[in-house]
């Protein structure tokens, strides 16, 4: 507690006056549920010292038996608590003061030297409580948040728990602008500013407002005053107008920044507190015919949808991450966001305004419940008015908003009301929604029902259209099948995308085909062929080419945390693989397609790899080059295999050719006038034999505390990356730094990303995440690995290898040796000493030892087994998904059996003799609410009875009182199905089968089509 109190004050001294402190150092946590912790006496001397943002769920550990489930990713969550004491300067005395959260996830209750300021159940909102009065009589002031968030899950994908954003000290005067009290529009030239000022003091106010325009070079460039009184306890809100004569516009490749300079008088004195407030000075218009206008230009929306999560570092991401992502999405093409499906930290909206990304604003899932546990279920009629309130007057001076969208798959007449606040708070800004309750938004937006054939057919031109969440397509990095996929079979609505050969060329995959528990449990191909109704290039053709429609919003820009269920098939599935960027911030093969359809600067991308050590030489491999140049040329060994132009049209954007598989060198040249300017070049690679380490991004700052991502690449003796890497990296950091966090971007992964110093690689890549303590001094991180195949697949061969990477200074000359034991044995400075790769049989299990000048500093294992890693399998073919097993969805009253034959997945349900048992799946629905199919597997034996019946319910709501379940042969044997129509709504959907008698058929699985 010392330590976080003398920081706190030393930061007081260094920033006397100081509007706004950062309150983010030397929290004190625990993760239980503590009576009496918000008490000022209360003992935490045993409770972690820690920085927020903090997100305590992604320290836990994935289990499937975690209360998250499937929805948010397997992780803990639970109920934690939050301390901090702080001084209470002198200089605060007389002053207004609050402490502000930017978020908190959820149900946060703050109390303040035991007074409870209030309650906050909305995870997404930020918020601020007044704590003036207690700054008067107190000489310290002891914070205590309690975080719940227990029930289970609370959304529909991982949301993370704790205090995951910045928290601010704001001191003002007693006469002052509010937090969110400037409100500023532009039009051409124009300038409009709304500025609200608050009295707190206990009389009048004569209060003289004055308000200058600085221009992105910090120039004064108009300023103007107006005198008001403002009675005591009472707020007034002033308007001022500005013209500014030749404006630097904001826009997406010069996005300038103005700052308007609120500064207050009362009696003749300037106030100290001065209030600053960016914004950007551009034009937005939207127009039915043609969508989004920017400064005169029609702008089509390249956008991605992402969640708050980046994979190992969960909801709280550094800042510093946080702008490498956007920036990343940037250098893809993409141009605009969607905030899916909750407001984003203010940090968000700040680096989009300063990189020139458009956002979508949005601020809700659901309007009523969705998952479980969420806020639509127990609070959003209670709060909705205020946090959409707070949501709007926080973000609406960000020039990177362009428009708002309320809500995503639901439904209500709320939706006429929650438009009509929005347009209250702002009315500079067109609202949608992610088509819920259409009929009440300004600007029509449709989830995946957009992405069918006869969409553009049949839509109403009556108001702009944007595909909210559009296009649906799924790719695992480094993994690929030449026939086509589409989540539920191919519909009649769904575009016609051919395979790629008439028989599947590859055979790697994570598991054998006989080993699935579930058979969605899938990895799915980087070709763009996995899907539910088009590719991402039909959505790229479409926006290009269809003049009404003003973009879209792909699902997703980036893999997360959850949904791992209703797609994915579940544990050890614990991601979403909708991304063009993996969690890891790994780019996968779809990064370069958008990047050679939405970027001008010559490129030229190779898939896939060209290592393919279980084809049979010969056969004819699709080799794709993504690239926005003239034409492309393809070698391989030197040969010219010919020149090709990338087509416009959806299936000519990418150049193919069919090359016959043998080892060698693959090289794509790009042409622009006939003149080659690019060139890409993919190699066989050898067995993995050395590891890569580099720097992704900025790198580590040369002072306090900082973070930096490093990138591991598994490479053969040349250099080469292998792509099948999945050989176990070790990390130490030497010097005043620490490992935050490991990761690979790995969908089945479930091993912790935090308190771990090893991580296995997935295709070759893992990722570190290393953070600079504050300190001073070098830092260097040292990474060691056994490589090697490990299933042996074409070669026994073992290596061990140890590279340094300075991170911050001088690389540190260190006496290394690596000592190893092939016979299980615990190796020592006497064991052998590695100098070069070796031989070992199927079943080694090979350790070692890293010794630093003279001391053992870390040791390695690696197992080379049949059993082990990732396989080949002998025939493979793009799987459908099958049904939704019983076994897997919620259920009371019944229990898993897995003896019989004939069934699917792991086992079936019986429900024995039990009255009032059930079954309930969730089920999505991206597209169209409407009648769908539900197919029914079971099984049972009725002698003398037709069989037995069930209650079918979809969304609470009874479809069939007594659904008759014919009879069938033997129990658990013979199967057979019913079909029955069904009502689904878009979004959420939950299907309950309840027994109406003692006991029910074997339910094995039902199929929505």
């Amino acid at each position: 507690m010392k330590m976080g109190f003398l920081f706190f004050f030393a930061a007081l001294v260094a920033s006397t006056l100081a509007e706004r402190t950062g309150f983010d150092a030397n929290w004190l946590f625990i993760q239980e549920d503590v009576p009496g912790a918000e008490r000022v006496n209360f003992d935490d001397a045993a409770w972690r010292a820690l920085d927020v943002p903090h997100d305590w769920s992604i320290e836990g550990e994935y289990a499937k038996n975690n209360p998250m489930g499937g929805t948010a990713g397997y992780l803990p969550a639970g109920i934690g608590w939050y301390r901090k004491t702080i001084p209470v300067s002198n200089d605060w005395k007389g002053k207004y003061v609050e402490i502000a959260f930017d978020g908190v996830y959820m149900n946060s209750t703050v109390w303040a030297n035991g007074k409870k300021l209030g309650t906050r159940p909305y995870g997404w909102s930020s918020f601020s409580y007044d704590i003036s009065d207690l700054v008067q009589t107190s000489e310290t002031i002891t914070f205590a948040v309690r975080v719940d968030n227990e029930k289970q899950p609370s959304a529909r994908w991982y949301t993370g728990s704790g205090i995951y954003a910045h928290t601010w000290i704001d001191v003002k005067e007693k006469v002052h602008v509010p937090t969110s009290g400037i409100f500023v529009r532009t039009e051409g030239n124009q300038i409009e500013i709304d500025a609200k000022v608050r009295n707190t003091s206990d009389r009048a106010q004569s209060v003289q407002i004055e308000i200058s325009i600085l221009d992105p070079n910090g120039n004064e460039v108009a300023k103007t005053h107006k005198p008001v009184m403002i009675s005591s306890g009472e707020f007034q809100v002033s308007s001022f107008k500005f013209q500014v004569s030749s404006p630097l516009l904001w826009d997406l490749d010069s996005p300038n920044l103005y700052t308007a300079v609120t500064m207050l008088k009362v009696g003749g004195t300037t106030l100290d507190t001065v209030t600053t407030t960016r914004f950007g000075i551009r034009d937005v218009e939207w127009k039915p015919e043609t969508g989004m206008w920017l400064n005169g230009k029609n702008v089509k929306l390249q956008g991605v949808c992402n969640h708050q999560d980046a994979g190992a570092l969960g909801a709280a991401v550094p800042d510093k991450i946080l702008r490498f992502r956007i920036e990343q999405l940037k250098a893809m093409g993409c141009n605009a966001i969607r905030t899916s499906h909750n407001p984003q930290t203010p940090t968000f909206y700040d680096i989009c305004d300063e990189v020139g990304m458009l956002v979508m604003d949005e601020i809700f899932d659901g309007w009523k419940k969705k998952a479980a546990h969420d806020y639509g279920r127990y609070h959003f009629n209670e709060w909705w008015e205020r946090d959409v309130t707070d949501w709007i007057e926080r973000d609406r001076n960000h020039p990177s908003i362009v428009i708002y969208s309320v809500g995503n798959e639901t439904h209500g007449k709320v939706g006429e009301e929650i438009v009509a606040l929005c347009h209250e708070l702002d009315p500079t800004r067109p609202v949608t929604s992610g088509h819920s309750s259409s009929e009440y938004m300004d600007v029509l937006g449709a989830n995946g029902a957009s992405e069918t054939v006869t969409w553009f057919d049949r839509l109403d031109t009556d108001r702009v259209f944007i595909g909210t969440e559009n296009t649906h397509t799924w790719q695992v990095r480094g993994y690929y099948r030449t026939k086509t996929w589409y989540r539920d079979g191919p519909k009649k609505n769904a575009f016609v995308i051919p395979d790629l050969t008439e028989e599947e060329v590859f055979t790697h995959d994570w598991i054998k085909e006989s080993e699935r528990g579930n058979r969605k449990q899938i990895f799915n191909s980087s070709y763009d062929n996995a899907t539910v109704r088009s590719t991402a290039r039909h959505n790229i053709e479409q926006i290009r080419d269809i003049p009404n429609f003003a973009g879209s919003f792909r699902w997703t820009g980036y893999d997360y945390i959850g949904e791992a269920s209703y797609v994915h098939g579940g544990w050890p599935f614990k991601s979403f693989m909708g991304g063009a960027i993996d969690m890891a911030n790994f780019e996968k093969d779809l990064f370069y397609l958008y990047q050679s359809q939405w970027t001008d600067e010559p490129m030229v991308h190779i898939l896939p790899h060209w290592t393919h050590p279980k084809v049979k030489p010969g056969t004819e491999i699709p080799v794709w080059v993504y690239s926005n140049c003239d034409a492309v040329e393809l070698f391989f060994n030197g040969t010219s295999l010919g020149k090709q132009r990338p087509g416009t049209t959806w299936d000519e954007m990418q150049c193919e050719w069919l090359v016959p598989w043998q080892p060698g060198e693959m090289k794509a040249v790009g042409f622009v006038n006939n003149r080659a300017i690019t060139e890409e070049i993919v190699r066989t690679a050898g067995v993995p034999a050395r590891i890569a380490l580099s720097i992704d991004g900025e790198p580590l700052a040369p002072e306090g505390k900082d973070i930096v991502q490093v990138r591991v690449t598994t490479t053969d003796e040349a250099g080469e990356m292998y792509p099948y890497g999945e050989n176990r990296t070790c990390f130490k950091v030497i010097g005043p730094g620490k490992i935050r966090a490991l990761d690979n971007g790995s969908p089945v992964d479930v091993e912790p990303h935090y308190g771990v110093d090893n991580r296995i690689a997935f295709y070759g890549l893992t990722r570190a995440y290393i953070e600079s303590t504050g300190e001073a001094g070098d830092i260097a991180l040292l990474a060691s690995c056994i490589l090697g195949e490990k299933k042996q697949i074409t070669s026994n061969k073992v290596s061990i290898d140890v590279q340094q990477l300075s991170l911050r200074g001088n690389l540190p000359t260190l006496g290394i040796k690596v000592f190893y034991t092939t016979d299980g044995s615990t190796p020592t400075m006497k064991s052998k000493p590695y100098s070069e790769a070796f031989s070992v049989p199927l079943g080694t299990t090979v350790k070692a030892l890293v010794v630093v000048d003279g001391k053992p500093f870390q040791t390695l294992e690696e197992r080379f087994s049949a059993d082990e890693g990732f396989v080949w399998n002998e025939a493979t073919k793009a799987t459908n998904v099958g049904g939704d097993q019983a076994e897997d969805a919620t259920f009371k009253g019944a229990k898993v059996v897995s003896k019989g034959s004939g069934f699917n997945g792991k086992g079936f349900l019986d429900f024995g003799q039990t009255k009032g048992a059930y079954v309930e799946w969730y089920q999505e629905n991206d597209g169209d609410a409407g009648m769908a199919d539900l197919v029914i597997r079971y099984s049972g034996k009725t002698g003398g009875r037709p069989g037995r019946t069930v209650k079918l319910t979809v969304n609470g709501k009874t479809v069939n009182e007594k659904l008759l379940l014919p009879t069938t042969g033997n129990w658990g044997s013979d199967w057979k199905t019913v079909t029955v129509k069904i009502p689904l709504g878009r979004g959420a959907n939950t299907i309950r089968l309840t027994t109406l008698e003692n006991g029910c058929m074997y339910i094995d699985e039902i199929n929505v089509r």
